[in-house]
């Protein structure tokens, strides 16, 4: 076990490439959609979904930093933020499953949430709607504002205390 202490961002790097696109299949390979198809085709559809999706990301957030998480100096993950004029956007949070239930992405959005809070902005994301990171996203407080093909639109707003 590790201590969040040893969790840290860093900017992504052409040498991640191998590291992303294992990080994908390692999410995403016992998804409903996929769990169906013979393996070497779904590792396919997966590797293209994955390079289609991380196009999609660099041109619809061109400014967006895109950080690779580490824990103790091992990649165990991405972040993709976007700093818009009227929100902090979560592009995309992944955590390598070996990692995950350890408390860093839940650090991580408390990270997200401090800053917006000094912004005085809101965090916006998308997920799955029955994907276990909704109920992640809604522990933390996140709240449903939209839905559309299956993904809801969440926001979390620092709570405002009145002076009374």
């Amino acid at each position: 076990m590790w201590h969040l202490a040893e969790v840290s961002l860093r900017p992504e790097m052409e040498e991640d490439a191998l590291f992303l696109e294992d990080l994908v299949l390692a999410i995403r390979d016992s998804e409903i959609g996929y769990r169906d198809f013979a393996p070497g085709l779904r590792t396919e559809l997966l590797r293209q979904q994955g390079q289609w999706q991380a196009a999609h990301y660099r041109t619809a957030f061109p400014n967006a930093y895109f950080l690779i998480i580490e824990v103790a100096g091992k990649r165990a993950g991405r972040l993709y933020l976007a700093h818009l004029p009227e929100e902090i956007r979560v592009i995309d949070l992944s955590i390598d499953p070996t990692y995950q239930s350890h408390g860093i992405g839940t650090e991580l959005l408390k990270r997200v949430q401090a800053e917006a809070t000094r912004s005085a902005m809101p965090v916006r994301l998308a997920v799955i709607q029955d994907s276990a990171a909704r109920i992640f996203y809604e522990r933390l407080g996140f709240y449903k504002t939209g839905e559309i093909d299956g993904r809801l639109s969440m926001e979390w707003k620092a709570i405002e205390v009145s002076s009374r």
